[in-house]
């Protein structure tokens, strides 16, 4: 089996098991409810409800849920904060993946922990900016408590399948197709014509290897794919080989924040409309990019 399917399916798959078998955990116990009453207070300080805090945990998945989850949420100005937030700061299954399939093997936890509390201050502040940007009219929060109970293993496992599900039917093929296209791509030349015009840029600004555009543009289509192509571009799955933990740590941290995959993007779009999806893919962009090079910056100053 190729290197990148490899790499992939040894970091993708344990992470989303075992996050999508908490959550069934949580949702069976019934004690997810009362997760979005004691958290009402903290999401308030951001401008929205308890119940955001459904979205963002299903985000931690797969951000296309979690965008279609945001309509549990009845203000179309809440709706608008909570979905920037998730697609700029909740780190789904995917982008776990990059975070841990590159700092984490290489550089360890501490710069895993780095990425997640950057993150976790982008949900604060963005919220805090939107929430005073927006005006609003205040809303109560009102939900149904329901008894503790046992969990059943047979609903958690029917659960955990229902939404483990579409990375093997859906993902797994379009990895392996893509890593075909990039090897066909990489021998005909193709992917030189998109290197080299951005290499001022990506060596520049961001620190890291021309080459990495290739992971930054085709990852939008599946957020694995980034990871995957940094196997392909290099031809090594030992990425310590090619690139320095703090040029990995970049990386991580662009993919972490950048524009949503192409399936969010397009739930997005009859979520929000065209006009709303477009500003806020914009926003991450920008975002990505301004943090990792200040990333790089930091970086070669200390």
């Amino acid at each position: 089996m190729d290197l990148s399917i490899q790499a992939i399916l040894a970091i993708v798959v344990p992470y989303i098991l075992l996050f999508y078998l908490i959550l069934a955990l949580l949702e069976d116990s019934g004690y997810l409810p009362r997760v979005v009453v004691l958290l009402d207070g903290v999401m308030h300080k951001i401008g929205l409800h308890g119940q955001a805090i459904i979205p963002m945990l299903v985000g931690m998945g797969c951000n296309v849920p979690a965008i279609l989850a945001t309509r549990v949420i009845e203000s179309r100005r809440e709706k608008l904060i909570l979905g920037t937030i998730i697609i700029m700061a909740i780190p789904c299954s995917a982008q776990m993946a990059v975070i841990i399939g590159t700092v984490g093997n290489y550089g360890g936890i501490v710069y895993v922990l780095a990425i997640l509390g950057i993150l976790l201050g982008l949900v604060l502040i963005l919220g805090r900016l939107l929430h005073k940007a927006i005006k609003f009219e205040p809303t109560s929060l009102m939900i149904e408590i329901p008894d503790l109970s046992v969990p059943r293993v047979d609903n958690i496992l029917k659960k955990t399948w229902m939404r483990i599900k579409e990375f093997f039917v859906i993902a797994f093929p379009i990895l392996l197709i893509g890593s075909i296209a990039l090897e066909l791509l990489n021998a005909y030349g193709v992917l030189d014509m998109l290197v080299e015009p951005l290499a001022f840029f990506t060596e520049g600004w961001l620190g890291l290897p021309a080459i990495i555009i290739v992971a930054l543009v085709f990852g939008v289509l599946r957020k694995e794919m980034s990871f995957q192509l940094l196997v392909v571009l290099f031809g090594t799955a030992n990425l310590a080989t090619v690139m320095t933990v703090e040029q990995l740590f970049v990386f991580a941290l662009v993919m972490a924040t950048f524009m949503p995959c192409m399936s969010a993007f397009a739930v997005m779009i009859r979520e929000y409309g065209l006009k709303d999806t477009l500003k806020m893919s914009f926003a991450s962009i920008v975002l990505a990019f301004t943090l990792g090079g200040m990333a790089n910056f930091l970086f070669q100053v200390f």
